[in-house]
């Protein structure tokens, strides 16, 4: 059995919103309310895979675009140590959405991003993830902010 883990709900929520996740996350996880929009859904399923969250991540995946997808794989090791989301661009319309995205990450010491403009089909009430073409992204510059959203430069934080 795959453990999530606990985050308190007054925490800044890890999507970067800059509120607690009692404000953000933490209603769709606990399934008391749907992702309004493409971008929700996005923060909620960066919020689920930091957390473990498996099931989310399944459960809101179309199921038309889950290729056989299992918690089992999901949690498979080595795990990532997700460093922060950042939101490029999002947009939608009543049927369905983009999302173009960064999340960070370090694996086994390494630094890296998925960097991608993700696509969000509108069903049966409710956003899904459908699929998402991959970019390449360089590193950030020593002196910009911190891909973590510490408020420290890239230098004296996350870089490698």
């Amino acid at each position: 059995m795959i453990e999530s883990l606990t985050l308190d709900v007054q925490q800044m929520c890890p999507c970067g919103s800059a509120q607690s996740y009692a404000d953000c996350c933490h209603l769709p996880h606990q399934e008391h309310t749907l992702a309004h929009t493409p971008e929700t859904l996005m923060r909620s399923r960066y919020s689920a895979f930091t957390m473990k969250k498996f099931d989310y991540i399944i459960k809101t995946q179309h199921p038309n675009y889950r290729a056989g997808l299992t918690v089992e794989q999901l949690a498979k090791d080595p795990l990532p140590d997700w460093l922060g989301l950042e939101i490029i661009h999002s947009e939608y319309n009543e049927k369905q959405g983009l999302v173009t995205f960064k999340a960070w990450y370090k694996q086994q010491d390494k630094l890296d991003v998925i960097f991608e403009r993700s696509n969000f089909l509108f069903e049966n009430h409710r956003w899904y993830y459908s699929d998402g073409e991959q970019m390449q992204c360089p590193l950030p510059k020593r002196n910009q902010s911190c891909i973590c959203h510490s408020g420290k430069k890239f230098k004296h934080c996350c870089q490698p």
